[in-house]
């Protein structure tokens, strides 16, 4: 009775380790967030000391009124939801046609091609900006929504989440397609495609949350204020010659962010699942 008295006692006091553990380190990731939810009721001065502190004092909504203040918000929330609206549709369109077509279709070099596209993600975005600017300069797309839109309107870990999903599904399904007389195309779009809504629901958020925070991107290609997207105006808006104002930018920053909460609390699920199913098989 002893010893599994103590073996309880040791499992408990392992799990109550795990939680702490988790706890703090979940704390740890919160502490930015919390940070910037209580500065964004504080003012610029209270706000920019060092070091900081957490009560906002006086609380003051001054912040989100300078915010909603600007004639220029609403076209840069316009335009962040352009954005990303269409760089979701286009991935999902595109990464997922690639994706079928390297896990179930043959063709020449479809291996090496598939290494090659693996390849560029070990090269950094920063290296392709100067080329990427000089050909959609070319194209005059500079200083138009369209520009940003086509850097993004594919990715390879796109491509990659959705071959790693089409490869989980069974071959006996494209096999039984086959029979019945289903072209490739059909097979994608009336066998595949239908039961990829985890991974197409996976490679939506990821694709939403990161158009929508999108910041280097628009920063190059965008001149006009009218044409920028929501991070880029709110660093415009209140960016001075010798300082930032924090507190109007956190404030925004916020308001921003509701919408990508938003999304990964409704379809969290799907981005649990795809990527757990995409890991089933190499």
């Amino acid at each position: 009775m002893r010893a599994m008295e103590r073996r309880k006692i040791l499992g408990m006091a392992f799990k109550a380790g795990v939680y702490l553990v988790l706890t703090t380190l979940a704390l740890i990731y919160l502490m930015p967030f919390i940070r910037s939810l209580v500065a964004s009721f504080m003012t610029w001065e209270q706000a920019s000391r060092i070091p900081p502190e957490w009560i906002p004092r006086p609380f003051t909504l001054q912040a989100f009124k300078r915010i909603f203040a600007l004639k220029l918000f609403p076209r840069w929330f316009l335009n962040t939801a352009l954005v990303s609206i269409a760089t979701v549709l286009s991935n999902v369109i595109l990464c997922s046609m690639a994706g079928f077509a390297f896990a179930r279709l043959r063709f020449p070099l479809k291996d090496a091609l598939f290494s090659l596209l693996l390849s560029l993600m070990m090269i950094p975005a920063f290296v392709t900006i100067v080329p990427n600017y000089v050909i959609l300069y070319k194209l005059r797309l500079v200083d138009n929504l369209l520009a940003v839109i086509i850097i993004s309107a594919a990715s390879v870990n796109g491509v990659y989440l959705m071959r790693q999903y089409f490869l989980s599904l069974p071959q006996e399904l494209f096999d039984s397609a086959k029979i019945d007389g289903c072209t490739n195309i059909k097979a994608f779009f009336y066998v595949a495609l239908p039961l990829a809504k985890p991974a197409i629901g996976a490679l939506a958020v990821y694709q939403f949350l990161g158009a929508w925070n999108a910041f280097l991107a628009p920063l190059v290609f965008l001149k006009s204020p009218e044409n920028f997207t929501l991070p880029v105006g709110l660093t415009y808006a209140f960016h001075r010659q010798w300082y930032v104002e924090y507190s109007p930018i956190i404030a925004g920053s916020l308001i921003a962010a509701a919408p990508t909460i938003l999304m990964f609390v409704l379809f969290n699920k799907y981005l649990i699942r795809g990527i757990t199913l995409t890991a089933s098989k190499g």
